[in-house]
């Protein structure tokens, strides 16, 4: 009994013996195992369950054996919602102004030039004065005219002897009635002579004069009859005659002060004076010549990319920055957008290309045009300014998490609507809209309620079966406080 406890100690001492040499060795299989089982959980497994790694999809990947084992495959899902959302589209451009031109009508000396390069203008200013001697006489003279036509008329009613003496009706009809009287004496005398002449008192040859006298007499009244109502008639004539030439003269005197107001040339619009081309002492000899150009009206030309076209619309918020006030943002909005997609830098058209697609093919640039009232708040904005502008978007309009749709092409792409059992999926074709970076807008294709998978998407096959996780943490955020994914696809359901 006494030996027992030295024969354990004994045991012990010779295993302690063998062991003392191998103790590193063990602790570093120890720590070897550990680390390996470390690495293996930290970085093998999430790479081996990554849908986008290479591992995932491989003959011995974790896809492979989800389908072998006929599981699910976890993905996220996210919920359509309307929300607001700010899209933004970002261009180059200038500030610039519509080019008017102050006219010269008149051919005159030009007297005064009332304008110098720079000065600021209103619509109606004098800004060029002509020479009106010349004009003046032919308003006088058109006025004269006026005159000797009012006098005229006057004369054709009171029917004088100038120059309208068969026009006299008054004068017609009193020898019209002059010679109706001696025609009726002379139809008695004939009828007393041709009684005469049965008793013999008197001879044949005086019964052949009286018959001469009334045949003289009637033709006589015939003929006084007849111009006086020829005179009748030619007296409304010369009337209208006389009228029409008052008419004429006023209108040529109406014409003659409307052509005076010709010698003065107006601003037609506010503006800033860009050139005068004219100067006092000259002559202007052709009609229409420009003597001014202004500068009228002032907005920022923006210059966005095709891609833009049918986005953005009159009416949208628009941020601007200068380069001569870069300090400085300016506010506006959009009052016209020219649908016309061109070969442009934001200036000039160019010929050449930008820069290389990966393809080695030339990129053109492909713009359209904006234009951009501005809120000047007091700074000194004039033509041919610099700049950028970003146009703002702002829409409540149905949303999914950016990244949700794939195979994006312009403004089509493909999302992947989850089934009413929650296991299912069908791909959808969408048309998107704006993007703030965060959410896109969903234009067509989906409708409000509607769960879609955010994330796992990108190794399903069509029957594979689906096991949602959860909601992605951009639409968890903006999600508080809303119905969960099983009660949208109940909705959806049914």
């Amino acid at each position: 009994m006494i030996n027992q406890p030295k024969r354990l100690f004994d045991l012990l001492d010779a295993i302690g013996s063998f062991l003392r040499p191998l103790v590193w060795s063990i602790g570093l299989s120890l720590f070897t195992g550990t680390l390996c089982l470390v690495f293996a959980y930290v970085i093998v497994w999430p790479a081996y369950k990554n849908p986008i790694a290479r591992m995932y999809t491989s003959k011995l990947g974790y896809s492979t054996v989800i389908r072998k084992t006929r599981g699910a495959f976890p993905v996220d899902v996210a919920t359509v919602d309307r929300r607001e959302i700010i899209g933004k589209f970002i261009g180059e451009g200038l500030t610039q102004s519509e080019p008017v031109q102050v006219p010269m009508i008149a051919m005159a000396a030009i007297k005064s030039v009332n304008a110098v390069e720079g000065q600021r203008v209103r619509a109606g200013d004098v800004i060029v004065e002509l020479d009106r001697s010349k004009i003046e006489l032919k308003i006088a003279s058109a006025k004269s005219a006026l005159e000797t036509a009012l006098a005229e008329l006057e004369r054709v009613k009171l029917g004088t002897v100038n120059v309208l003496q068969q026009e006299r009706p008054d004068m017609q009809a009193l020898l019209a009635k002059s010679a109706s009287a001696k025609t009726e004496i002379a139809k008695q005398l004939l009828e007393m002579y041709d009684k005469l002449r049965k008793a013999n008192i008197v001879t044949e040859q005086d019964l052949l004069n009286s018959r001469l006298n009334a045949i003289n007499a009637e033709f006589i009244e015939k003929e006084t009859s007849l111009a006086a109502e020829m005179a009748r008639n030619g007296r409304q004539s010369s009337i209208h005659i006389a009228e029409s030439a008052i008419e004429e003269a006023q209108l040529v005197v109406k014409f003659r002060e409307n052509e005076y107001e010709d010698y003065t040339s107006r601003s037609p619009a506010d503006g800033i004076v860009e050139r005068v081309l004219v100067h006092a002492g000259e002559y202007n000899q052709d009609p229409g010549r420009p003597a001014v150009l202004i500068a009228s009206g002032l907005w920022f030309e923006c210059y966005l990319d095709q891609t833009a076209l049918g986005r953005v619309q009159v009416g949208d918020d628009v941020e601007v920055r200068l380069a001569a006030y870069q300090d400085h943002l300016f506010h506006g909005s959009i009052t016209h957008v020219r649908p016309l997609v061109n070969f442009s830098l934001g200036g000039p058209e160019t010929n050449r290309p930008i820069r290389p697609l990966g393809t080695g093919s030339p990129e053109w640039p492909s713009t359209f045009s904006v234009r951009i009232q501005l809120e000047s708040d007091g700074y000194l904005i004039v033509p041919g300014l610099t700049g950028y502008a970003t146009v703002l978007q702002r829409r409540t309009v149905l949303t999914l998490p950016q990244g949700t749709v794939s195979a994006v092409s312009g403004n089509r792409g493909i999302v992947y609507v989850v089934g009413g059992d929650g296991q299912s999926f069908e791909p959808r074709n969408v048309i998107t809209g704006v993007t703030d970076g965060r959410w896109v807008e969903v234009r067509e294709g989906l409708e409000e309620g509607e769960v879609v998978i955010s994330d796992g998407y990108q190794v399903l096959q069509p029957k594979d079966r689906i096991a949602i996780g959860a909601l992605t943490a951009q639409t968890q955020q903006d999600q508080r406080g809303s119905r969960t994914v099983s009660e949208s696809l109940q909705s959806v359901d049914r």
